[in-house]
């Protein structure tokens, strides 16, 4: 199970990604994922309960919850559920990563931001707060601490929880002082077995999980994005008709794809395995309007798709999931004056482009829209339509399919209506007949008889559906007489009787 998300990544930001890199009519390798459907973001908001207020636009924590745990939290909560008050934690939900490992599989987290930021913290730790990412964090995440019988700090349950492979930013977290001396990183290595990387040569030196664990940090903070920032600002706007979009200088840091890649490597075994990774830093660079860092780590998205992609080609009971957290409000725009802040690059078709950013007079917010899910292999046809986040998490465990029976179900009886005359005289009995309407299902065969003391008086063959009769008798009779149905079917008989008054 590979699951890969672009943080902040909706259709809006994929098409412009697209357009500057590919060109309008490029496709990347996500477009290709023969199932796609839309999924919806929203999350909720702490009170009374156990009916807590919706939040339209949430932030990373409660969507990435969303999936991991199968339930709706409040923003800021990470895999924990909703609760009166924001300091005030909730109870603590199982996440897909912790269900595998549970159930003997290997596990992988992997991210562009640094690995305690909310979406890959969600994976793997449970905490009212995502601000407290180590153990200098803790303000708002009291009743959290190991010394008060909590996780601890979300840079400490990444590391109890024992995750295969960990990779991502965030080594100043990993070096924050635990309360018992030390770092969080020592603990990590003294105590829990994890091989400690720094840098790319560090990670391809890694071949195999055999000597341990393994915590890759690539940076003290979020790793660098693919592009040097164009930020967005005030129409007329920044950039133009010939701008593009600079490599930025990563030094030795591993880029999307090449931990994607290492961690598939790691992980793959016979028992199989679930690996998250994220693209992260396409939020954070619409956060600041940064539309050249949020393109590059799109497309960095998009090439570690390519990566499980081909992995999947060898192993085709593998299922990959490409999806977001939540939307973002960039937008593509007429000109420089279509928002609050803009931008303009050259596309791959030598066109300008411009994009637009209007929910805060500097950088950018999150949208409440309903965002892209695509998938690929076995379970794969489960994201069409409409889902939610919630949806997503059988999905992600596998669904169970669903069961017919070998057995054919047994036919029933004939259903049979019937109405008649419920009187007569005599004279019309013998000249136009007494009208008996029948509607039947499931019969083959239908017969309606008029009896009186038990013998028959006169009696019809009718279609297995039934129709409107009328039955004539040439006796002079009086008194009440019966009429009867008699329709059979592979399911059986079924006799329906009425009566009427014959007078003289």
């Amino acid at each position: 199970m590979i699951l890969l998300i672009g943080d902040g990544t909706d259709d809006s930001m994929i098409t412009a990604a697209r357009n500057y890199q590919l060109g309008a009519d490029g496709r990347f390798a996500l477009d290709h994922l023969p199932f796609t459907g839309a999924m919806t973001t929203h999350g909720l908001k702490v009170g009374s309960g156990p009916d807590y207020p919706i939040a339209y636009v949430s932030d990373s924590a409660p969507t990435a919850s969303g999936w991991s745990t199968g339930k709706k939290t409040v923003d800021g909560r990470l895999s924990q559920g909703p609760s009166t008050a924001a300091n005030i934690a909730g109870k603590d939900y199982e996440t897909v990563l912790e269900i595998y490992k549970k159930q003997g599989k290997l596990t992988g987290n992997v991210s562009t931001a640094e690995l305690t930021d909310a979406t890959p913290a969600a994976a793997a730790s449970h905490i009212n707060a995502r601000a407290c990412q180590g153990p200098a964090d803790m303000a708002n995440c009291q009743s959290a601490l190991k010394s008060a019988g909590g996780k601890g700090s979300i840079a400490e349950q990444l590391v109890d929880n024992k995750v295969d492979v960990l990779l991502g930013g965030g080594k100043n977290r990993f070096g924050q002082t635990l309360p018992a001396g030390g770092t969080v990183l020592d603990y990590a290595t003294a105590a829990k077995g994890y091989r400690a990387v720094d840098d790319k040569a560090g990670l391809d030196a890694i071949t195999s999980l055999d000597g341990g664990p393994v915590l890759g940090l690539f940076s003290a903070g979020n790793m660098t994005p693919m592009y040097n920032p164009l930020v967005a600002a005030a129409p007329p706007g920044t950039g133009g008709a010939d701008q593009k979009c600079t490599n930025a200088d990563r030094g030795n840091q591993p880029d999307l794809s090449t931990m994607t890649a290492k961690a598939i490597e790691l992980l793959d075994n016979e028992k199989g395995f679930f690996l998250q990774a994220e693209s992260a830093m396409v939020d954070k660079q619409e956060h600041a309007s940064d539309i050249c860092g949020a393109i590059g780590d799109l497309v960095e998205l998009d090439k570690a798709v390519k990566v499980a992609l081909d992995f999947q080609k060898e192993n085709p009971d593998t299922l990959i999931v490409v999806t977001g957290d939540h939307a973002h409000s960039t937008q593509i725009v007429g000109d420089g004056n279509g928002g609050r802040q803009t931008a303009t690059l050259q596309t791959a078709d030598g066109d300008p482009m411009t994009v637009a950013y209007s929910t805060a007079a500097s950088g950018s917010n999150h949208t409440g829209s309903q965002i892209r899910v695509a998938a690929s292999g076995p379970q794969a046809a489960n994201v069409t339509g409409t889902i939610d986040q919630t949806d997503l998490f059988k999905t992600l465990l596998g669904r169970r399919p669903s069961t017919l029976s070998t057995t054919p179900a047994k036919p029933s009886k004939p259903v049979v209506a019937l109405v008649s005359d419920r009187s007569i005289t005599a004279k019309r009995l013998r000249s136009s007949g007494l009208r008996v309407s029948t509607n039947v299902a499931g019969a083959t065969s239908v017969r309606v008889s008029l009896t009186k003391s038990g013998k028959t008086l006169t009696s019809k063959t009718l279609n297995r559906t039934g129709r409107t009769v009328r039955l004539t008798v040439s006796k002079k009779i009086s008194g009440t007489v019966k009429v009867v149905v008699v329709a059979r079917g592979p399911g059986g008989t079924t006799i329906k009787t009425t009566t009427a008054r014959v007078k003289r």
